[in-house]
């Protein structure tokens, strides 16, 4: 694994982090909490009497089909701040930072545009739909208010299923194609490069200069002609 990649996926685990403590700090009093934290804690619970083999498998699966929906059920709340939060975060803080998170930040790198074009909102807002879940979660507070439970839990698995698939697709293509894109960045036409100094261009840590340093570069060679002279 390249370090620039190791870059990237910190600096989502460090936005994903932060955005998530936000949205349980803003909810931590909700009455739908209450629910919430009892469903959890009888499944926690249900997990280790099924690890502890005190209950049958078909039992386990019963009696965690009904707390798996009281558990999406009462997380419709969280989940709907966690939304607004994300795209604030990741779509208008990110633009008006140039491309940058905190996470970003911390780790030196940044959004640009693939195609040399300066980025608008939406392409910040296609790459959050996708890489962070927004979309996710807006289907999934629409099915689990639309559907009944039968219907939801079947929807909700194959929509985990398949969102599973599409991270590790993802991942596995920030951290082995030669120009570090995602599916995210390539539907919205990004990449992320470093902030500063220089862009890993994939070829085994050999560095590019991106377009600021080409131009510094040339004027002081530029400069030093003069004095030449």
């Amino acid at each position: 694994m390249r370090p620039f990649s190791y870059k990237r996926i910190i600096a989502y685990f460090i936005d994903i982090i932060l955005v998530t403590s936000v949205a349980t700090a803003l909810t931590y009093f909700l009455p739908e909490n209450k629910e919430y934290n009892k469903s959890m804690n009888e499944y926690t619970a249900l997990v280790s009497d099924f690890a502890n083999e005190s209950i049958e498998q078909e039992e386990f699966f019963n009696r965690t089909t009904d707390l798996i929906y009281s558990i999406n059920r009462n997380s419709v709340t969280v989940t709907i701040v966690t939304t607004v939060l994300t795209i604030f975060y990741f779509v208008v803080f990110a633009y008006f930072m140039n491309g940058q998170t905190l996470g970003k930040k911390l780790m030196n790198i940044k959004i640009v545009s693939n195609n040399k074009k300066k980025l608008t909102m939406n392409n910040y807002l296609i790459r959050g739909l996708i890489i962070n879940s927004i979309l996710m979660n807006i289907i999934s507070v629409i099915i689990v208010l639309g559907l009944d439970k039968t219907s939801y839990l079947k929807v909700n698995d194959m929509l985990t299923y398949l969102y599973g698939i599409f991270m590790v697709l993802t991942f596995g293509m920030i951290l082995f194609r030669e120009d570090r894109r995602g599916l995210h960045d390539i539907l919205a036409r990004t990449k992320v490069i470093n902030a500063t100094g220089a862009v890993e261009n994939g070829l085994d840590g050999e560095l590019v200069l991106n377009e600021d340093s080409k131009i510094k570069d040339a004027s002081i060679i530029g400069e030093e002609k003069l004095k030449k002279m």
